[in-house]
């Protein structure tokens, strides 16, 4: 499965006390990261949030916003009658006291401690209700997040996958050039060996002269690298397909088709060989940079 680590959501749910709004965002990250950024009446929840989000992703850095709308009269304070009374006559009494005739002016009462109640969540009903809501809330949010990112997946594997069946077709290729290749190159060998014993004067046997030639061409035969780089690419066509995403596996696997076709590029002299290696090499650069998007 292909999923990217880049995605968003937004979403919201209406209570009494207000509307709640919740946004994600990630982007790419070799590790998890999660940051939470709650209102001050919520900021002792973000633990939970953390427990929640952390078993619905394995790598990436994710960013949740929560903002709250309240509602009017969740908010408006109360002003208690009492004990504004109680300061309005012990001021009124100080000012008689004091021979001062000065109106006393009601809004500088209002800011006295006491005066105004300024009504705090946890006092509310709806305190109690407070996980049920802000698991909807995640879980809407999670799921429109998920959506994204598998959408966005499912671009990024047309594009993995256009570029392995390149990398398929010049490994075929560098196979088929390879065979006829390596015969000349086994008897261009030989024949080289015997000029040389000839010029010296030397004789050698014809096995002892073969097995000679085995060790050498030895050095420079690929046969081993070519199979290996298609069996990668076979491992690689079915990890995409496994249940969860596989990024860092997949990373994996590109590595060690990238040291075949460094070795192959390096063993062989040929002129036309090399450029598909060249070829091969561009075509997991491209692959890489795009797995590199997924989790």
């Amino acid at each position: 499965m292909y999923v990217s680590m880049t995605g968003f959501s937004r979403t919201q749910i209406q209570r009494s006390w207000g509307t709640v709004s919740l946004e994600m965002s990630s982007v790419n990250h070799r590790y998890q990261e999660i940051y939470v950024r709650l209102p001050r009446e919520f900021s002792s929840w973000e633990p939970w949030f953390h427990q929640k989000l952390r078993k619905s992703f394995r790598r990436g850095k994710v960013q949740v916003r929560m903002d709250v709308m309240w509602s009017p009269t969740f908010k408006m304070g109360r002003i208690n009658k009492d004990i504004m009374t109680s300061y309005c006559e012990e001021l009124m009494q100080i000012q008689r006291m004091l021979g001062q005739a000065k109106d006393l002016q009601l809004e500088s009462v209002v800011t006295l401690p006491g005066v105004l109640d300024i009504p705090r969540f946890e006092d509310s009903t709806e305190a109690e209700g407070l996980e049920a809501s802000f698991s909807e809330l995640i879980e809407l949010g999670l799921s429109s997040w998920q959506k994204m990112r598998a959408t966005e997946g499912e671009h990024l594997k047309e594009e993995v996958l256009t570029h392995l069946s390149e990398l398929e077709r010049l490994s075929a290729a560098i196979e088929e050039k390879w065979l006829p290749a390596r015969d000349q190159a086994f008897e261009t060998t030989r024949q080289r060996i015997t000029e040389m014993l000839d010029s010296l004067g030397g004789k050698l046997e014809e096995s002892r002269m073969m097995q000679e030639i085995v060790i050498m061409t030895d050095k420079w035969d690929v046969s081993e690298e070519i199979a290996r780089l298609k069996s990668h690419i076979s491992k690689f066509r079915s990890t995409g397909e496994d249940s969860e995403s596989s990024g860092r596996k997949l990373d994996f696997i590109v590595q060690e088709m990238n040291r075949e076709v460094n070795t192959l590029d390096s063993k062989i002299s040929d002129a036309d060989i090399r450029w598909l290696a060249v070829d091969s090499k561009a075509a997991l650069e491209r692959i890489r940079e795009q797995i590199q998007n997924l989790e």
